[in-house]
Order: C-alpha cells, then structure tokens, then sequence
C-alpha cells in the first residue's frame, strides 16, 4: 500500500528553475505552508449565531472587509455572511469539530477548505508595487491598513487580499491556479530584482 504523504506547499513543481522564493531587499515572496482554513457561513446579524462563534473562536465577527485576530488564528469577513477562519493544521480538526457542534442548532454552514487554497506572502516596501500590478486595489496605509482583508480579482483570477501587518500581505487563490499564479508573479517580479 503506497503511504501518503500531506502536502506542506505546492509550487515548488511550477518554478521552472526560475529562483522561488523571492529575497530581494525590498520584495520578498513565498508560499506559505499548508494551514487550516474553514468557511462559516451563516446570518451575521443574527445574536445566536454571534454568540456562537464568539464561543467557539473566542472572537468577535469581524466587520466588512475587516478580520479579526487573536495569536496566530484569523477570522476573515470574505463577503455577506460569510467568513473564512485561519488556524494551525494543529488545531484545524478541533476548531472544524468545535465550530459544528456550536454551530449545530444555527442556521449556519462549517466547511473545511484548506486543500483548496494556495497562498502566497509577499513583505517588504516594494510589496504594495508589485501587488499593485495585478490588482487595482490601493495598496497603500491610508487605504488599506493592517487588518483589512478583500476579494478580489488579481491577475485575472479571484483572490482574497489580507495586510496582517507593515509590508506584510497574504494573497489567497484556488490551488487550481497555483501554476498559472506562481509564472504570473515571477515574471512581475523581475523589475523588483536588484
């Protein structure tokens, strides 16, 4: 019987001996590993189901285009009554379990995604420029600070943009599209390079 391995990243197979990751001095870009993502759907002005999650996540729901964070875990508003939650793989079977039973008597939906997903962290001061080159989203403080999280389209492909902090973005896509992305940021990458 062939032993199955979990993936930790995906885009190692799609650089083409193009160098991955990215460590320029002023934009650095990788991947981040596998984490768990779950997807909890429900009525946001409904007090049950906010006293729900409050219990199960310790947070609050977080308001439009906003996330809410506490240690290393993440609740991302990612559109009307709907919310993407980001933990460890260590603690993602717990939470997923946590969530239905809190969530049992609502009417919400819980649904495991972290397969699905790729994502990709790109830091430093030359970041809002280069995601600027596949979004029309403003990048910058004033419009978009740490904290704020949108979807949207990037490289013509949808995604979901978040500033955790500074120079540092996450941007989410279909695993489908990992190829497709990683050839698109590598090539826009090369004005970056010192």
């Amino acid at each position: 019987m062939d032993k199955l391995t979990a993936r930790a990243t995906v885009v190692d197979q799609f650089a083409h001996g193009k160098p991955f990751p990215v460590t320029e001095p002023r934009l650095q870009l990788s991947e981040l590993p596998l984490h768990g993502i779950i997807r909890v759907q429900g009525d946001a002005k409904d007090p049950a189901f906010q006293a729900a999650l409050r219990t199960a996540l310790c947070m609050e729901l977080p308001a439009s285009e906003r996330v809410s964070a506490m240690r290393e875990a993440r609740l991302a508003w990612a559109g009307p009554n709907e919310w993407l939650y980001f933990c460890s793989l260590s603690t993602e079977k717990e939470t997923l379990v946590t969530l239905k039973q809190t969530l049992a008597d609502q009417f919400a939906t819980v649904t495991h995604i972290s397969d699905s997903r790729v994502s990709f962290i790109v830091t430093g001061p030359d970041a809002p420029n280069f995601l600027s080159k596949g979004c029309g989203i403003d990048l910058y403080s004033t419009s978009f600070e740490p904290g704020k999280v949108v979807t949207t389209r990037f490289a013509g492909l949808p995604a979901m943009l978040m500033r955790r902090s500074g120079d540092v973005y996450v941007i989410y896509f279909d695993v489908a599209s990992a190829g497709y992305v990683l050839d698109w940021m590598l090539d826009a990458v090369d004005e970056f390079r010192a």
